[in-house]
């Protein structure tokens, strides 16, 4: 078949707004729902955390040392006013929570970010070794300097996400690097998907790549015992974010592979990149709408 008949009929079925839309719709509540989840969870967290400091801030009173330098120490008299309408928290103790429920969303928006923009790069290596025959000869002789092109592009598109698209400010730079490193960790199961349940070999490579790009990240030559142990318990901090991730996606592609919006004759690694960047819109949305901010006042 004519290459330019398959690329218009991939254009009119991408762009039908009535699939899109549905589509759209499906990420959307699918997001809404884990947010649900992220912002009960790191409630309940942070509110444990609050106890916690009270009860150890009581035995300080109590022992009449000073309690001043405390995490929690109510010894303002305007900060140790609590009313019923916050629940009995005080002001700093209510920040205090809010705050652990926009780290943890915005952790899985950086993940949600870092997984696209991987995806991104993963796509341009499919089309052009799938579906470019015409400069295949180019590919082969510069490969390496095309992946380097390729992460530089993720890396880009990673930082115009999380500053431009939707503004993280919550996340540190040591954060966000803990987050990119788990986002390999989600890719790695992306990738292992596809290569069994659809019986695909051509991700070997690829599966291989990502693997020891992870174990870079873990053994470079001036690593250290601190910094090995501080980026396990970030993957470890993170992991349930990534569960998370996993089923939504996952919901995501099932939706739009049953409902025929997704397509597997394109390649599967494309279609789960377009579920991502459905995704992402439905963040931008959420984001942008201020429908989180009323979810967590």
């Amino acid at each position: 078949m004519d290459t330019s008949i398959v690329n218009q009929y991939y254009l009119e079925h991408y762009f039908d707004f009535a699939n899109a839309g549905q589509f759209l719709l499906a990420a959307f509540l699918g997001l809404a729902a884990v947010l649900a989840i992220i912002l009960i969870a790191a409630k309940a967290g942070a509110k444990q955390e609050v106890r916690k400091a009270d009860l150890e801030n009581s035995r300080v009173l109590y022992s009449g040392r000073d309690a001043s330098g405390r995490y929690y120490g109510n010894r303002d008299q305007t900060d140790s006013a609590r009313s019923e309408s916050s629940g009995g928290y005080t002001p700093r103790q209510l920040r205090h929570i809010r705050k652990k429920q926009y780290d943890l969303v915005e952790r899985f928006f950086e993940l949600c970010f870092s997984a696209t923009s991987v995806l991104f790069f993963l796509t341009l290596y499919y089309l052009i070794d799938a579906h470019m025959p015409a400069a295949y000869a180019y590919w082969v002789q510069y490969q390496d300097i095309f992946l380097l092109v390729f992460i530089l592009l993720s890396v880009f598109l990673t930082a115009w996400l999380d500053m431009t698209f939707v503004h993280l400010k919550y996340l540190d730079a040591e954060e966000k690097a803990d987050v990119r490193l788990t986002s390999s960790f989600y890719i790695i199961l992306i990738l292992l998907y596809i290569r069994f349940i659809y019986q695909d070999t051509n991700y070997n490579q690829l599966i291989l790549y990502f693997l020891t790009l992870a174990a870079g990240r873990f053994f470079y030559f001036d690593f250290t015992v601190k910094e090995f142990t501080r980026m396990l318990k970030g993957i470890w901090r993170n992991l349930p974010i990534l569960g998370l991730l996993a089923a939504y996606s996952a919901f995501v592609c099932w939706f739009g592979f049953h409902s025929g919006f997704l397509l597997t004759s394109n390649g599967v690694i494309l279609s789960t990149f377009i579920a991502h960047l459905f995704m992402d819109l439905a963040i931008f949305l959420i984001a942008r709408s201020h429908l989180l901010h009323l979810a967590i006042r």
